[in-house]
């Protein structure tokens, strides 16, 4: 049951790290401040979650092996970031993200750029941050940890359902996306679409402007509006 819990908490705060660490980073390249990062409501990423989770019960054994953390964390992230962008946009027909613009990429779902970040976020999580939490998990009872764990659980289980429900209401067509982004001209009537309608609308496009479908039903999207789903 607590391994359970620590887990799920570990899975949450690499989550969130990761969201503030998106921000930051469209910051430092834009000067723009823009929350509005993945496609659920809350200030989390589950992908860095996941990774940090695999980077932890995996990769810790290679703590004082630097180049292999280095290495190994790049790798097992470079994957998931691969795999998350492939499903993704075989579930939802959409393409999340696109590196085709930055050198040494591989389909436009992964870079050497973000490689080389992802193998020095591993040496940081298993060196540095790890143990921070790990002293917090130590100083707080079984029973706090498993309240405020169900909390977040509720809360990141309802914005899923109601996050990846708008999602599918959107995911109208179900022709297949070629492999990159559909054309400027697609993408601006998209936009010109989701930005009529309400908070998550408007939200999803910030997080991802270059959101494309390769034949979106515009005149069924513009019928959507957030108020089905309350």
């Amino acid at each position: 049951m607590y391994y359970v819990i620590y887990v799920f908490l570990i899975f949450f705060i690499y989550a969130v790290l990761g969201y503030f660490c998106e921000v930051l980073g469209i910051f430092i390249n834009s000067h723009k401040i823009n929350f509005s990062r993945g496609y659920l409501i809350g200030p989390y990423l589950p992908i860095f979650g996941f990774g940090a989770l695999i980077i932890t019960y995996y990769l810790s054994k290679y703590s004082n092996d630097l180049v292999a953390l280095f290495i190994l964390g790049s790798f097992f992230c470079c994957l998931l970031e691969y795999l998350t962008s492939f499903f993704l946009e075989k579930i939802f027909k959409l393409r999340w993200w696109d590196y085709s613009e930055k050198k040494f990429n591989l389909n436009g779902r992964i870079s050497l750029e973000t490689g080389i970040y992802f193998g020095v976020a591993s040496i940081l999580i298993v060196r540095v941050v790890n143990p921070i939490i790990f002293k917090i998990f130590n100083l707080l009872s079984h029973k706090l940890l498993i309240i405020i764990s169900i909390i977040l659980f509720i809360i990141i289980f309802i914005d899923f359902i109601i996050s990846t429900y708008t999602i599918c209401k959107l995911n109208i067509d179900s022709s297949k996306l070629s492999n990159k982004d559909a054309t400027k001209e697609i993408r601006e009537k998209v936009k010109e679409s989701l930005k009529k309608h309400r908070f998550f609308n408007n939200r999803l496009f910030k997080a991802f402007p270059n959101i494309t479908k390769s034949n979106y039903n515009l005149e069924k999207i513009k019928e959507f509006s957030w108020r089905k789903i309350k």
